[in-house]
């Protein structure tokens, strides 16, 4: 049964999930849009370690934490590598997002 799931294992490593935390912007900080976002993280010591992996994709959202219940606004950046720091820098098109701030 084990060597079944092998096959399954070993196609879904290429999509493993680092463990980061964000340091900039801070959380509840207003961006305006039409720009540049600097976006900015660590490694938070939870396994995999960001030195084990090489490229990530990272996407302006807005919603909850749930897949069912946040959108995607935009793309910072999808050819990211981790061997470039823990930055990464796009530009957010005006208009993205609403003209209030969350509480």
């Amino acid at each position: 049964m084990l060597l079944r799931l092998l096959p399954l294992l070993a196609a879904l490593t290429p999509f493993a999930l680092a463990d980061v935390q964000f340091t900039s912007p801070a959380a509840g900080a207003t961006l305006p849009g039409g720009g540049a976002i600097s976006v900015a993280w660590k490694d938070s010591g939870s396994a995999p370690a960001l030195s084990a992996l090489t490229s990530y994709q990272l996407f302006l959202c807005a919603g909850g934490n749930d897949n069912t219940n946040y959108i995607q606004l935009a793309a910072v950046t999808t050819q990211g590598t981790f061997a470039a720091g823990n930055i990464a820098q796009g530009t957010v098109a005006a208009g993205i997002g609403g003209n209030t701030k969350n509480a």
